[in-house]
């Protein structure tokens, strides 16, 4: 099965241009990484790289998956990234319950260097917490 490990290993062989460089990028051993290439060139029935000496040279499999590779992993690496800031409050939505309209004006003030400090969190006001209290927030 093609693992998120295999993708950075196509792609860091690449950059680095050997397997003992792009192991000690990738904190693992040159022999685990060659264990975990081949045991994947087994899985997927086809070569992804040819050995010339101490040449890689990426095979159309190889290629395709180095592609696939410069796509997938900044996208895993930018979720990681904003789960985290989910985990840690700095992404998703404030819920506020208001009891009256004038509140409003000094909400604005209260609530602004929040916002300046918290770009991606989203503020959602609700005036009828009167009527429904928490369930006003939750729903």
């Amino acid at each position: 099965m093609l693992e998120r490990i295999h993708l950075a290993i196509i792609q860091q062989v690449k950059k680095q241009g050997s397997l003992t460089a792009a192991a000690e990028v990738l904190h693992v051993t040159q022999s685990a990484l060659s264990h975990s290439m081949k045991k994947l060139e087994q899985q997927l029935g086809t070569e992804i790289w040819r050995r010339g000496g101490r040449n890689l040279q990426l095979t159309q499999s190889g290629e395709y998956l180095l592609a696939v590779a410069n796509r997938i992993l900044p996208q895993l690496e930018m979720a990681e990234e904003q789960l985290l800031q989910f985990a840690q409050g700095e992404r998703g939505t404030l819920h506020i319950g208001m009891e009256c309209h004038p509140c409003y004006q000094w909400l604005l003030k209260v609530v602004s260097p929040y916002l300046t400090t918290w770009p991606d969190v989203d503020v959602d006001v609700k005036q009828k917490f009167q009527f429904g209290g928490i369930d006003a927030l939750l729903g």
